[in-house]
């Protein structure tokens, strides 16, 4: 937990960041989000790191903000990652490093930070997401 307790901050910075907009104003978030990072540690120990972030990576139809979370954690990876910069490069090395349980537990550890995060934010639903 003093892992994820060190990246709360940089969540925050990462859910405010243009790039990967989660929240636009700074203050609220989509209600979908809530779901996606739910699910994300889950997916990852249930179907393993590549294959969660392949899932999520979806950048079409129904679930196509998914990409935004992952986006996030691999911006938030990047200080002690140098070679991961955006997704696609954290989904490159971990296909590349597909047996890298640090990696793993960095990515895991991101993304509870990043739920935890984004419960200090306003929820919005939004209909026809």
């Amino acid at each position: 937990m003093k892992a994820v307790n060190k990246l709360l901050s940089v969540a925050d910075i990462y859910i405010n960041d243009p790039f990967c907009a989660i929240s636009v104003d700074g203050k609220t978030i989509k209600d979908v989000y809530k779901g996606y990072v739910s699910s994300f540690g889950a997916m990852v120990i249930q179907n393993g790191l590549s294959a969660a972030l392949a899932i999520n990576m979806k950048t079409d139809g129904e679930g196509k903000e998914r990409i935004k979370i992952i986006e996030a954690i691999a911006r938030m990876l990047s200080p002690k990652y140098r070679s991961i910069i955006n997704a696609e490069t954290l989904l490159n090395y971990s296909c590349e490093n597909e047996n890298n349980r640090l990696l793993k537990e960095d990515v895991i550890n991101c993304s509870i930070a990043l739920k935890l995060m984004m419960r200090t934010y306003q929820f919005n639903r939004v209909d026809n997401q």
